[in-house]
């Protein structure tokens, strides 16, 4: 595991026309983009204990990686990291405006959420492949 600095930008669409509409589509990968959904029963899923009894009657008992947009000449498709707060997600996607080490695009499915996170400069965990 390396660590490394990185500004998480929040929403994939803030800075364009597009500013609070839902995003429809495909990463560049192919994959559909999703939020990370923590292991049942961890500090980060105990932040939302309401969701439990969901997760527990849905059978969504395993943690999901979310996505996050990437300069894939620095961590290409498939680096996984680590955003404290956010959780774990795997490069899926690239973007015109994420250049370099500093900077990735982590997705929220609402856009409010995205607004609330903002812009921060968090130290992360890189797992690359």
């Amino acid at each position: 595991v390396v660590g490394g600095l990185l500004t998480p930008i929040s929403p994939y669409w803030a800075e364009t026309k597009l500013r609070g509409h839902s995003y429809q589509g495909i990463t560049a990968t192919g994959a559909i983009p999703r939020e990370p959904l923590p292991p049942l029963f961890s500090k980060q899923s105990l932040k939302e204990s309401w969701k439990i009894p969901i997760r527990i009657f849905t059978m969504q008992w395993s943690s999901k990686d979310g996505t996050i947009a990437a300069d894939t000449s620095e961590y290409p498709f498939g680096t996984r990291m680590y955003i404290p707060d956010w959780g774990w997600g795997v490069v899926e996607d690239r973007g015109g405006a994420i250049r370099g080490v500093a900077r990735v695009d982590l997705f929220h499915r609402k856009h409010d959420k995205a607004l609330q996170w903002g812009r921060r400069k968090v130290v992360v965990k890189v797992q690359r492949r």
